[in-house]
């Protein structure tokens, strides 16, 4: 086999998957619309191209190919065979005219199609024939349409589907009733933690004491080593909750393979004061005091002036880290640090964590001071062991910390601007008119800079 390079190898080409079988060129782009149209799409970037079975019939509903991103390669393929030795193996000429980048999918769902049929009135033998002639005027000038009466009454909505979109949901039925009739009660989706025990906190039931056995399997089949297992299980000897960020940190293990090492050790709350947490099997924290530090936080940015520019969402995070780390402010917290530092920005906008995970004395010491209950009581089912309010009251620190590391990171900008400035300076007019040389900044000088502007702030 021979490839050859001809000189079209760098021109770039668009690549329509076409839903059916091509017979004719000319009727498939009458499907689609033409080439204008073709043409008119192709040049878009958000346009969808349309496909219309029947082009000529303004009831058909088209079905829509969406533009995606897709390499390729356009190949030329000749076979060559010997006429004379016909046993002897083909050679294949392989020429490569172009690249692709882009492509049209038509992987939507189709609406209903109506076609105009009715039934022949004057042989009147039952035979449906297409009167889309008789419905629609043929041109504008068709002044004998407005004067007919044998027209048929068609009347289609716009529209049938609302959603060409596919969804694989499986609806549950309500089978308390006797007499068999099943209402749907809403859409069964299947869970993201497979394998693992989703608790919803409550006061009354209890909690798994010990793993499923199939959990154990599911390890050998994903190949989790022992070593792996003794590091995450060590942390739950330490801690009896955790979160996922802080197991990833702390024990160093990929995600995939955390993904079934805690289902063997822990269980897991939907809900209550200590949702999305993983909790060792055994442990119920609604009877230990000291569980109040691991309830859980759920700290969000409300505001916006100056703290978009540093933080965004995990998901945008997570993609700036990967196309340009330099990107990433190093005000801002790693987006895989678990813990809240006051030195540094949330990791994003939304941080779950625990109170424990919060590293500020303030916060620490309002823990330590909550009152002991009584022997054999037992916690709040909504705030748990804190009591009411104490979310807002850690919530507000947490949002005056960072507020005062912005004020101190613009306040410091805007001194170096000025240490920049004088710095700039080699000479300069000095108090008695004369020009002197220039008066570098020093310590001194900026924490005079500094001095002043404080004290603007306090008579301000």
């Amino acid at each position: 086999m021979t490839i050859q390079l001809n000189y079209n190898a760098c021109k770039e080409y668009e690549l329509i998957e076409y839903p059916g079988l091509v017979k004719s060129t000319e009727n498939m782009l009458n499907t689609l619309g033409g080439l204008a149209k073709v043409s008119q799409v192709l040049g878009g970037e958000s346009k969808r191209l349309e496909l219309r079975f029947h082009p000529d019939n303004p009831f058909n509903k088209p079905l829509c190919g969406d533009v995606g991103r897709r390499a390729g390669l356009l190949l030329s393929v000749k076979v060559r065979r010997s006429k004379r030795n016909p046993n002897k193996p083909p050679q294949f000429v392989v020429k490569i005219l172009g690249h692709i980048t882009k492509s049209f999918t038509f992987e939507s769902l189709c609406d209903f199609q109506y076609l105009p049929f009715a039934r022949d009135p004057i042989t009147n033998t039952g035979e449906m024939r297409m009167v889309l002639e008789s419905i629609v005027p043929q041109s504008v000038v068709d002044i004998d349409y407005y004067n007919r009466t044998d027209v048929p009454v068609i009347a289609l909505p716009t529209m049938f589907a609302r959603s060409d979109s596919v969804h694989t949901a499986m609806f549950r039925g309500d089978f308390s009733k006797e007499d068999g009739q099943n209402e749907t009660l809403g859409v069964l989706i299947k869970s993201n933690y497979e394998c693992r025990d989703i608790v919803p906190f409550n006061m009354v039931d209890g909690f798994p004491t010990r793993p499923d056995p199939q959990i154990v399997k599911k390890m050998k089949v994903k190949y989790v080593s022992d070593e792996q297992l003794e590091r995450v299980k060590k942390l739950f000897e330490e801690c009896p909750v955790w979160t996922r960020i802080a197991l990833l940190y702390e024990s160093g293990v990929s995600p995939d393979k955390l993904k079934c090492i805690t289902p063997s050790l822990a269980y897991y709350f939907s809900t209550g004061p200590w949702r999305t947490l993983y909790v060792r099997y055994g442990y119920d924290p609604r009877k230990d005091f000291n569980s109040r530090y691991y309830q859980t936080f759920d700290f969000r940015l409300r505001f916006r002036s100056g703290v978009s520019e540093f933080v965004s969402d995990r998901k945008t995070t997570i993609k700036k880290r990967h196309e340009n780390p330099y990107e990433i402010n190093s005000l801002v917290q790693d987006i895989n640090y678990p813990y809240f530092d006051e030195q540094k920005l949330p990791r994003s906008r939304q941080c779950i964590m625990r109170y424990c995970d919060i590293r500020m004395p303030k916060i620490q010491e309002m823990l330590e001071k909550i009152p002991s209950p009584m022997a054999g009581a037992m916690c709040n089912e909504r705030n748990g062991w804190l009591p009411q309010g104490f979310d807002n009251q850690v919530r507000q620190i947490v949002s005056n910390a960072v507020k005062e590391l912005l004020k101190n990171h613009y306040r410091k900008e805007q001194i170096l601007a000025e240490v920049d400035s004088y710095e700039n300076e080699d000479q300069y007019y000095g108090e008695d008119g004369e020009y002197d040389e220039g008066e570098y900044m020093n310590d001194e000088n900026l924490e005079e800079i500094l001095d002043n502007m404080q004290v603007e702030q306090e008579e301000n």
